[in-house]
């Protein structure tokens, strides 16, 4: 008896092992603009896609997906393309970025047919005459107290609040696809910390490649950004009774 279970319990752990396994090789197909992934500690193998539309991958929603593929020449020739890749997913475990899906390419080339339209509900509204307040910057959030903000004040401008100086530079806005700069800024100093987040949100926006409003936010993605820059909208202050 004792042979008989030691026998069934092996069985098991063999079968838990090959279903972990088979996770973990979950095949895929996905389609999107492949880029520069921005490195954290060294730990991006320095390569995503930006996918079409959200794809669900171990339970969570995502917009891109870091891929690890051996041929880099044919990466750097396909950069900023539109792409079909088809691989397995990986999980990756980092000091700076924890757990992560990879996908690990088997194959990838550029895709030949046209980028599909964008939805008539995907940018409901108008950018120009809008004001936003920075909430979280790609990721990384915002230093309490300190706004940074983003206007429109008209067709083809854009302004704001760095975090420390004004800015203000030309804003090419078309469809879902957004384009803003150079920016040019005031020169007043102010703490360390505030002068980091405004240098990296001053390149968030000048890297910005498209828009899209999602949830009560305004979402910008720029690249080398893993994540979207994200705005609430500033009500416009209420005229004073007479």
């Amino acid at each position: 008896m004792l042979v008989t279970r030691s026998r069934t319990a092996l069985v098991l752990m063999l079968f838990c092992v090959c279903a972990k396994a088979q996770e973990q090789a979950e095949k895929m197909t996905v389609t999107g603009k492949l880029n520069h992934a921005m490195a954290i500690g060294g730990e991006s193998t320095g390569w995503a896609i930006q996918l079409e539309s959200e794809t669900t991958i171990g339970g969570h929603q995502v917009r891109s997906i870091e891929v690890d593929y051996p041929e880099t020449g044919k990466l750097e020739k396909l950069d900023s393309k539109r792409v079909t890749a088809i691989g397995t997913i990986s999980r990756r475990q980092g000091v700076e970025t924890g757990e992560r899906p990879v996908l690990v390419v088997s194959s990838i080339k550029e895709a030949k047919g046209k980028t599909p339209p964008v939805p008539a509900n995907t940018v409901p509204f108008s950018l120009a005459g809008s004001e936003w307040l920075l909430e979280d910057l790609g990721g990384s959030g915002v230093i309490d107290r300190i706004q940074a903000t983003l206007a429109f004040p008209e067709a083809g401008k854009v302004a704001g609040n760095g975090s420390c100086n004004r800015f203000f530079g030309p804003a090419n806005i078309s469809g879902d696809t957004i384009k803003l700069g150079p920016l040019a800024s005031s020169r007043m100093a102010c703490p360390e910390v505030v002068m980091n987040q405004e240098n990296k949100y001053l390149v968030g926006l000048q890297a910005a490649e498209r828009f899209e409003w999602k949830d009560s936010h305004l979402l910008i993605y720029c690249k080398d950004f893993d994540q979207p820059l994200r705005f609430t909208r500033m009500q416009a202050p209420k005229p004073s009774a007479p």
